[in-house]
C-alpha cells in the first residue's frame, strides 16, 4: 500500500513514480522476510525433530538438513511410535505433524485423550516445547513439497 505524504502536492507523474518505487521496495522486503521466516521455521523444526527423535523424520538429519523437506515426518515411523509415546510427546508430535500435513496431524490428535484445539495440544507441554511450536507458528509459510512422501 502506498504511503501518503501530507504536505505540498506533488505532480501526478512524481506521485506515480514514488508509488512504484515504494511498492518495489515493499516486495523486496517481503521476499527478505520470507527467507528469514523460512530459516527461523527450519531452526525451530530442527529443535522439535531433535526432541522427538530423528528416526521419525527424514530422509536427512538435523545437522545436515538445509530445508524442511529434508526432515519430513516419516509416516510409518510416526504411526509405529505414536502409541508408545507419553501423552505430552504424542501431543507435541501431532502438533508438529500438522505443520507438514494438517489432516494427518488431526488424525493423530483424535487418538489422544485431550482437547483437540491448539490449547488442548499444548497445555501439558513444557516451556521449551511450547516455544518451539510458537516459533513454528510465527514462521510457518505452508509446506508445499515437490518431493514424494517418504514412508
Amino acid at each position: 500500500m502506498p504511503i501518503l505524504i501530507v504536505g505540498r502536492e506533488s505532480p501526478p507523474k512524481e506521485r506515480e513514480r514514488r508509488t512504484v518505487m515504494m511498492n518495489k521496495d515493499n516486495v523486496l522486503s517481503v521476499l527478505e522476510q520470507s527467507e528469514e521466516k523460512e530459516e527461523r521455521f527450519l531452526a525451530a523444526w530442527k529443535r522439535g525433530v531433535d526432541f522427538l527423535g530423528e528416526n521419525l523424520f527424514g530422509p536427512g538429519k538435523t545437522k545436515t538438513a538445509r530445508r524442511k523437506d529434508d526432515l519430513r515426518p516419516l509416516r510409518n515411523a510416526v504411526e509405529e511410535a505414536f502409541g508408545n509415546e507419553s501423552c505430552g510427546e504424542e501431543q507435541f508430535l501431532a502438533a508438529m505433524v500438522s505443520f507438514y500435513d494438517p489432516t494427518w496431524g488431526a488424525e493423530l490428535a483424535e487418538r489422544i485423550e485431550c482437547d483437540k484445539s491448539i490449547c488442548g495440544l499444548t497445555y501439558n507441554l513444557d516451556h521449551e516445547r511450547i516455544g518451539i511450536l510458537c516459533d513454528l507458528l510465527r514462521n510457518y509459510q505452508g509446506w508445499d513439497s515437490d518431493e514424494p512422501e517418504v514412508f
